[in-house]
Parts: structure tokens; sequence; C-alpha cells
């Protein structure tokens, strides 16, 4: 399984330089796009996992899709960081995620620029390109916050930045990528020691997080009451162990009483 699906996802991106990129439309919501690659990758990425497991399900991010059940489920994010695929800015990566009981039990996260492949399974680690991976162990003031700024959302836009900002005055400096599972991969292997966005869909964090705690990293849904859930839009908050209780602190504090919605 773990051979052929990695194989799967590198096939898959090679669709981000080898196919040209032809069609850019307009999805609802602030500068939300889909191309023909994503669709692409898609219609590919549906046939061979369906393939490799027959009788299990998928939910993906350009697709019309059923209710997350107890049945093994693939959520898949064809190209994580659309808007940098058309700009060319080389930061995107195939999020492809496989569920059991309405709970991730693999995770891959596939950066084809750089030929890094991350990998996790459940109880079992977590990987890039072979090597096992960890959270970094940086103190508070000195961590680096990666976040995202749910673009599509604008309503979010103000929060986002006064989060950024907080975070930028007590820790050492914050990042934007436009790829949330890159984000979530990169504070797994200890590149980012937090990272926080107030509304992501479950292909954008399903693998990230599960290679987040299988690297020894905290992942939560700070807005939410109840246990960690893949079926909703939802902000996600996730750090190495050591500062998580103080990343938390100060979420909660800037968002005391908010509510951004599903």
């Amino acid at each position: 399984m773990r051979e052929k699906l990695m194989q799967i996802a590198r096939t898959a991106g090679n669709f981000f330089s080898a196919r040209a990129l032809s069609e850019i439309d307009q999805k609802e919501g602030h500068a939300n796009f889909v191309t023909n690659i994503d669709r692409e990758v898609e219609e590919y990425l549906q046939q061979a996992l369906l393939s490799l497991l027959p009788g299990s399900q998928i939910i993906g991010e350009e697709k019309e899709n059923s209710a997350l059940t107890d049945a093994p489920t693939w959520i898949v994010d064809p190209v994580d960081g659309t808007t940098n695929l058309i700009h060319d800015y080389r930061c995107s990566a195939v999020s492809i995620a496989l569920c059991e009981n309405r709970k991730p039990v693999i995770g891959l996260i596939w950066q084809p620029y750089m030929q890094e492949m991350f990998y996790a399974e459940a109880g079992r680690g977590a990987d890039l390109n072979g090597t096992p991976i960890h959270v970094s162990e940086q103190p508070f003031d000195k961590a680096l916050v990666a976040f995202g700024t749910s673009p599509y959302h604008t309503e979010l836009a103000e929060k986002s930045m006064e989060l950024a900002l907080a975070y930028l005055h007590t820790c050492a400096d914050v990042r934007r990528s436009g790829s949330a599972a890159i984000d979530l991969a990169y504070l797994a292997c200890g590149r980012h020691d937090a990272f926080f966005e107030l509304n992501l869909k479950p292909w954008d964090y399903a693998a990230g997080s599960l290679i987040v705690r299988e690297a020894g990293g905290v992942v939560s849904m700070p807005l939410e009451s109840g246990e960690f859930r893949y079926d909703r839009s939802t902000a996600i908050l996730a750090s190495n162990a050591l500062i998580a209780d103080e990343i938390a602190a100060v979420f909660r504090r800037y968002t005391d009483g908010f509510h951004p919605g599903s």
C-alpha cells in the first residue's frame, strides 16, 4: 500500500508541470480558483485510489461529496495551493489521507517541486523521503509561526492578521506559504514550530494533521467543542508539544467570543 500510494502521488504531481495550465475558473468566494490541472489530478486520483482499495470511497475538493462514514474513505486535495500554481510560485502539493472509522490512518503530502514525500501511518510515526521526522523543540519566543489567511472568506481577514501580528510580537517571526498542507508538513519536520488558519476544509488538514501528530506535534480545532473531526470546515491550530499551551493561550486571547461559522 505505501509504495503504491506514493507512486500514485508522484504521478499526480507530474500533472503540475507536465500538463499545460489552460483553464482558470472562479469558484464561490474571493480568489477561490480551480484549474484544469486541479480537475485532471482529482480525476486521476479518484480512479487510482479506488482501484488501489476496492470498495473505498473518496472525498475531494473538486467534486460533489457524500458524508464521511466509517467506511474506508480517501480525503484528497489534488492541488493544495492552486493560486501558487497559477502564479508558478512552486509551492503546491498533493494531499491524500485514508480514513477508517472517520479518522485518518494514512497521511501523505507530496511536494513535487522539492521532490519531498511526507508520510505517516497511525501509530507508526512520520517520515520525509523515508527518514523519520519529528517536530522541533523550539521555545515560544524563538518559534516560527506559519499561518493561512483563509482568503476565500474575506470576513476572516482582519482576525487572521490580528492573530499573525500577535504571534509576530511574541514569537520569532511568521510565514505565509499559501498551502496549509505544506505548512503542516513543515511543522512536522521542524521547519515551522506552529501553524494556524481560521477556516480549512477536511482535504486541507486531514493528511497533515496525522503527519504532525505522528511526528510528536499537537493539532486541535480551537473554535470547536468535542473530539477532532474530519467532516467540517474549521479553524486549525498546531504546534510542537513544547509550546502548545502558549500558542493556544494567544489564540484564545484574540478569538474569545469569535465564531467564524462553517
